[in-house]
């Protein structure tokens, strides 16, 4: 649903329209955050809105911010109603249903049945002076921001990683890999285990800390047993479809024109950046 231009009629607020006065406005600021290797990617929504007979009726709880979604290419389409209280909405953009590009398009909603509305912003040289609204169904726009395209980067992001690679507890006094089936199993020492599911909410610090490793060892294990079966493993083809995504292969491995550490951190979207900023804001937050 492109929303560029609309007539409605009544007064609905919009960029490029001349219902309202020039003082009041509304707007959606849209900021995107790719994808890591354990989060999908994620619009941080803004709602920017200047009227304050629209701020009223907002806080008696008779009108809303809302948030239509659409993907022609999964075909998806979803309105989300934004929490009252907050002019703040985070999408989070689930590869399943949404791909490469999504329309993003803002409104201020009626919510309930609104009689007799008057506003001092109208434009009086278009209404009249004194300009009292028709009777609002709930649903009907008081606001319009038009559609916003926002541009989903498809390639992968090694998200299927969780698929390959299983961390479990083991009785061992270090980290083991154990890459002889379709999945990667990392072995913990117990406690580092119990640490491990502790604070799995840091989830790039998990990431640099265990998978990176992990996954360096795995690519050392392709190039060493390379003449084997292993090609037919589900983790190998995963690794090696993501190798070829990056324009490399395992020759490049072989011939020592990448490490195998440098690898698994190309692979990774070097993790490590992430994992600083991680601990930073879990330091700030307890200052």
């Amino acid at each position: 649903m492109q929303i560029v231009n609309s007539i409605y009629p009544y007064p609905v607020l919009s960029l490029d329209d001349d219902d309202y006065i020039a003082s009041s406005s509304f707007e959606v600021e849209f900021s995107l955050t790719s994808a890591t290797s354990f989060k999908n990617a994620n619009v941080h929504c803004k709602f920017k809105l200047h009227d304050q007979s629209l701020e009223d009726l907002i806080k008696r709880g008779l009108a809303g911010f809302y948030l239509h979604v659409e993907n022609s290419r999964a075909s998806y389409r979803k309105l989300y109603a934004i929490e009252i209280g907050t002019n703040t909405f985070d999408l989070e953009i689930d590869p399943k249903l949404m791909r490469q590009k999504v329309e993003l398009s803002g409104f201020l909603l009626a919510k309930q049945e609104i009689k007799y509305h008057q506003s001092e912003s109208i434009n009086s040289e278009l209404y009249g002076t004194n300009y009292v609204f028709p009777t609002l169904n709930v649903g009907d726009p008081l606001a319009v921001a038009f559609t916003t395209n926002v541009n989903i980067d498809d390639t992968d992001s090694f998200k299927s990683v969780t698929s390959i690679i299983k961390v479990a507890k083991s009785k061992s006094d270090c980290m083991l890999v154990d890459p002889d089936g379709e999945i990667v199993y990392v072995y913990l020492p117990e406690k580092q285990y119990e640490q491990y599911v502790k604070y799995q909410g840091m989830q790039e610090v998990i990431l640099t800390m265990v998978i990176l490793p992990a996954l360096t060892q795995l690519l050392n294990y392709m190039v060493i047993f390379r003449n084997g079966d292993i090609d037919g493993q589900k983790w190998y083809q995963v690794i090696e479809r993501k190798i070829k995504s990056l324009d490399l292969d395992l020759q490049d491995l072989m011939k020592q024109n990448v490490s195998a550490l440098e690898l698994a951190q190309k692979i990774l979207d070097n993790p490590l950046e992430r994992a600083f900023m991680e601990v930073q804001g879990v330091i700030e937050s307890e200052d």
